[in-house]
């Protein structure tokens, strides 16, 4: 294979991952400050963000239908085109976070029945209903990203995703602990601090997209008119089976955190730190994925095949590396990430135990994550749903408390179940990439 699509895929993805590994280290952030104030407050943090995480996503994988769209047409050179789909983008997505934020609203009075400590709940409400309404601004944000990234410029999301992370843990600082004359918020402060900063990153979009002629002229082509229903469905019918992957994924995931949260508080404390280094390697190989997308969907837009399939393999092969590498990172210093987080000798052994397996199923997530991407850029997404479903939901989940409570391994054993999952998914997605571009 031609060290040029590494490069390709490199260059393109660098700032993808620096995107979106950027959020993650908010996430990191927010846990390591919230942890200093203790088990309960880091708990409360990791059970809202499992119940926000599982419908955030369903916006996310929407947003996600108008990258391949995108990349395609305007790889031939369609520039209209492009920008009717970025319209009506804007208007499904918009409409679509304000109909999540009132899902959240309402899943409100079901929270003490999930079988969580007391504790946890009453630290957790106003976290939750800061974080919930921050979802409409990041769900804008979130559409600028995906035209920017499908016509090919990956540069722009990552220079504001990173400023607002600054921001972002700029105000953790003032806001937890109440420094510098700022109110002493707790927890409550941590959601606010990403109320705020999210606001901040689709204002920062839309005037840096207004200071380019380049991309000006996008814009320019919005009208009344353009508005259509099957752009807007053409939309759904790739950006939904991406939601409904991701919610099952995030959901095995979720619902291994809530048995993690059956045995106990120091359970449950330990997996948010799992779960946060989880979702920051993750990060890095869902920004090569997302450079797969981009150049995937490049080169089937002018029906090149090679490209198709050196693009896709490049991007999976970049990924195991990365991925072996934080593995072995996982193994050699588990004790050592998990003390950044808390100093409770409980939580960070339990951490240590998760982390031994969360590294013997890196590769697999590294796998199944850019495999996917690739399949994106061919805007397959309804068969890969499908694959998600059974693969987390009739995998990882039973698995799981067969290994937790059955068999009777614990917290390592709930995270075994996972792996199963990943191992499923990522053998069934390459088959599938290598199918459909050899049809290309």
């Amino acid at each position: 294979m031609s060290p040029n699509y590494y490069k390709q895929n490199l260059a393109t993805a660098t700032p993808v991952i620096l995107s979106l590994a950027g959020q993650s280290v908010v996430q990191m952030a927010d846990s390591i400050m919230v942890g200093q104030l203790g088990a309960a407050p880091l708990a409360a943090v990791s059970f809202a963000g499992a119940i926000i995480m599982n419908v955030m996503v369903l916006g996310i994988g929407l947003s996600i239908g108008l990258t391949p769209l995108a990349g395609q047409y305007w790889a031939r050179g369609e520039y209209r085109k492009v920008s009717q789909y970025f319209q009506n983008s804007l208007l499904v997505n918009t409409l679509f976070s304000v109909l999540l934020f009132g899902i959240l609203t309402a899943i409100i009075p079901l929270t003490p029945f999930m079988g969580q400590p007391s504790e946890v709940i009453s630290l957790a409400d106003n976290y939750y209903i800061y974080v919930s309404l921050s979802i409409i601004p990041l769900m804008i944000f979130f559409t600028f990203k995906q035209f920017l990234e499908g016509i090919g410029n990956t540069k722009i999301a990552m220079y504001i995703t990173l400023a607002s992370n600054v921001l972002n843990i700029a105000l953790n600082y003032l806001l937890i602990n109440g420094k510098m004359g700022f109110p002493n918020m707790g927890v409550d402060g941590a959601g606010l601090a990403t109320l705020i900063s999210r606001i901040i990153m689709p204002v920062a979009f839309i005037a840096v997209i207004n200071s380019r002629d380049r991309y000006r002229r996008f814009l320019k082509f919005f009208g009344k008119e353009r508005f259509s229903v099957p752009h807007q469905r053409e939309l759904a019918r790739i950006g939904l089976p991406i939601s409904g992957q991701m919610v099952i994924e995030f959901f095995s995931l979720s619902a291994i955190t809530i048995m993690m949260g059956w045995m106990g508080t120091a359970s449950l404390a330990a997996n948010q730190i799992a779960q946060t280094m989880i979702n920051f390697t993750f990060m890095i190989s869902n920004g090569i994925a997302g450079a797969s997308t981009i150049l995937v969907s490049h080169a089937c837009g002018i029906r090149d095949r090679e490209g198709v399939k050196r693009h896709g393999y490049a991007g999976m092969k970049i990924s195991l590396i990365i991925m072996g590498s934080a593995a072995l990172m996982f193994i050699l210093f588990g004790r050592e990430i998990a003390s950044l987080f808390t100093s409770d000798p409980e939580v960070i052994s339990i951490s240590v135990g998760i982390f031994f397996v969360i590294a013997l199923f890196e590769l697999f997530d590294g796998l199944q994550i850019t495999a996917l991407g690739a399949l994106r850029g061919l805007t397959d997404t309804r068969r890969p749903m499908i694959i998600a479903i059974i693969s987390y939901l009739f995998v990882s989940v039973p698995v799981a408390y067969l290994f937790g409570f059955i068999f009777g391994l614990g917290e390592p054993g709930l995270m075994t179940g996972f792996a199963f999952g990943l191992l499923n998914a990522s053998i069934f997605f390459i088959i599938r990439f290598r199918r459909l571009s050899a049809k290309i």
